[in-house]
């Protein structure tokens, strides 16, 4: 920094980009691990974020060079500028095409789906890990639910979604997996052994796009 610069300044800066380095780095080590959470775009962010700050700085500096005189420095300063400036664009091209992805793998309509599934019995001892929206043009909805005994999750639904007029799909059951119908709403239930955790899934079938009503389990009781 400058000899005309605000003292508090250089503490600012620092602590500005102590705080963008970390949080690169823990974003960074997260998915290295393949945890789950928005990890690439807080990288992503993280990275532009630097790069303006970093642009800036130099851009200050070359200004400096420039005004002392010092023109071939300036034009280092510049160049150095520039490959920051493309890192940052990178960065943020990266982070708007995320955006646009998360848009699609996300954007579905939960007005109807989402009081649905959180007003849906649990087991005992199961708590909700995430809740995550379908596909863009759908109204589909998801849980991951960690559950305390894995084995006793579909016995649980089939004995309680049957009291509320749920009938389940046996055409698709298994072991690991149900499937149930109640009008329009389609619900189903994936274990996941390795995690000890299931997916729930409720999605609702619009009306409008079904063909000619036929005898099925979807008929509600």
């Amino acid at each position: 920094m400058a000899s005309g610069d605000h003292p508090l300044l250089l503490p600012a800066v620092s602590i500005v980009y102590a705080l963008l380095i970390a949080a690169t780095l823990l974003a960074f080590a997260e998915l290295v691990q393949f945890m789950p959470g928005a990890w690439f775009n807080l990288l992503a962010g993280s990275v532009l974020a630097l790069s303006v700050s970093t642009v800036v700085i130099l851009l200050r500096a070359a200004w400096r060079r420039h005004r002392e005189g010092l023109d071939r420095r300036a034009v280092g300063w510049v160049a150095g500028t520039l490959a920051v400036a493309l890192l940052g664009g990178v960065a943020g091209v990266e982070l708007l095409d995320s955006a646009q992805l998360a848009a699609q793998i996300s954007g579905a309509d939960v007005h109807l789906t989402k009081p649905l599934i959180e007003s849906l019995p649990r087991p005992p001892g199961a708590a909700v890990l995430s809740e995550q929206p379908g596909l863009a043009d759908t109204e589909s909805i998801s849980e991951e639910i960690k559950a305390a005994n894995l084995n006793a999750v579909i016995p649980f639904y089939k004995a309680q979604l049957n009291k509320s007029g749920w009938i389940e799909d046996t055409t698709s059951a298994s072991t690991t997996s149900a499937r149930f119908v109640k009008g329009t709403f389609i619900l189903s239930i994936d274990l996941d052994p390795a995690s000890g955790s299931y997916a729930l899934t409720v999605d609702h079938i619009n009306p409008s796009l079904l063909g000619s009503p036929s005898e099925s389990p979807s008929a509600s009781p």
